[in-house]
Order: C-alpha cells, then structure tokens, then sequence
C-alpha cells in the first residue's frame, strides 16, 4: 500500500514529473490525466489504509474521495475543464457533484442514503465510466468533449480509466461480495497488474506511449506480487 501511495502521490502532485519518469511526451491532457489518475490511486489507498485501522469501509470512502473533491473544487475555479481542457458544460460541474456527493454519501452525511449504498452507487458509477473508458477511450473522450488527442493522450486516459475500473473492484468485492479489506484491495492489485500487462503486449498502450516495456512490466511484477502475497 506505501508504494503504491507514493507512486499516486507523484502523480498527483507532480504529474509532469511523473511523465517525465516514463518518458511521456507532455501535453495539457498527459498532465490532466496523469494528475487525476494519481489522485484516483491515492483516495484508493487512502481508503484501504483507514479500513485496515478498523474504520468501515463506507466511511474510509468518504475520506479517501476527499482529495478528489478539492481537487475538482480547483479545477472548477479555475476554469480548467472549459477554459483549458476545452471540454463541454457538463465537465465543468459533474466532477465537483459527483466527488462531493460520493463522498458525502460515505460519510453517511446525505439523509437517506445508506452508506453502504453509497458505497454500492460508487462501484457501478466507477465501474460504467472505467470499462467505457478503457475499452472505448476514443468514445469516451468524444463524450466529455476531449477533442484532437494523440496516442499519447489517449494512453494517459485509458490509464485514468483503468483506475476507476481499479476503485469499481475494490468497492464492489468488498460490498457486493463480502470480501475482507485486504483481499479486496488484492483483487484490485490483480486488475492492475492485467492492465499493465495489456498496456505492453495486447494493446500496446505503452509502445504508442513511447514508453520503455520494462518500465510498465515493473508495476505489473509489484501489482501481481502484491495479490499473490494476499491471495496465496
């Protein structure tokens, strides 16, 4: 879990740097989603860090979407979405609702809302938006108004999906499924080591990336390490 927090904090504090470290060519949607990605990560660990301590797992959520919503709160300031990104309306405020919401949700703040519901709403929102965008980034993009990106971009972006894809497993084996705090947080180690490992031989995200194999293959080893040191 300390690696991966560190890993996500890079990201999110210093998502050029973090690019730069892989070799990705920087653009403003390299360091969007570089940036985003790493806070995604960070609020995961973050959450299964406080369930480790004996905190529920809705309410560890909650905290772990906190670094999302001041983000986004930023990014809504700042006019980041329309002003920068060029994005449709809709991406300049769905962002902020949708962290706060959640993370109110967890927190058991929102009156009638279950919090283990909350949890739940979250898996399938994260689960429908990270499949979509992993498996359809060009579509994905198109639909929040993300228009003339190259490979490069598209890569970074199917790398955010992925983490989302990595929150819907993480929450839905835990509340769908029954599955403890750990062997919830391998499970999503697993997934992450797959798409590591589609990243460079199935896809090839990473050679369109520009980025090095082994540099990609070192998280997959970490990632499918981590879930057989839990699992077996």
């Amino acid at each position: 879990m300390a690696i991966s927090a560190a890993n996500a904090g890079v990201m999110s504090l210093a998502p050029t740097k973090a690019g730069e470290m892989y070799g990705v060519a920087e653009t403003k949607w390299t360091t969007f989603f570089a940036q985003w990605a790493g806070i995604i990560m960070f609020g995961q660990t973050m959450t299964a860090f406080l369930a480790a301590g004996g905190m529920s797992v809705p309410e560890a959520m909650g905290w772990g979407f906190v670094p999302s919503c001041v983000v986004a709160l930023q990014d809504l300031l700042n006019d980041r979405m329309i002003g920068e990104m060029g994005m449709g309306a809709p991406a300049k405020f769905m962002p902020p609702l949708i962290n706060i919401i959640l993370t109110l949700g967890g927190l058991g703040k929102i009156p009638g809302l279950d919090p283990t519901m909350a949890v739940k709403m979250t898996a399938v929102w994260m689960g429908l938006n990270g499949v979509f965008g992993y498996f359809a980034t060009d579509a994905w993009l198109d639909g929040w108004g993300g228009k003339g990106l190259t490979a490069v971009d598209k890569g970074m972006g199917k790398l955010m999906a992925s983490t989302m894809v990595g929150s819907c497993i993480y929450l839905a084996a835990s509340t769908f499924f029954g599955k403890s705090n750990l062997e919830s947080f391998g499970l999503m180690m697993g997934a992450y080591a797959l798409s590591s490992i589609d990243g460079v031989y199935i896809s090839k995200t990473m050679d369109a990336m520009g980025v090095e194999p082994s540099k990609a293959l070192f998280w997959a080893v970490i990632q499918a390490v981590a879930c057989a040191t839990i699992f077996f």
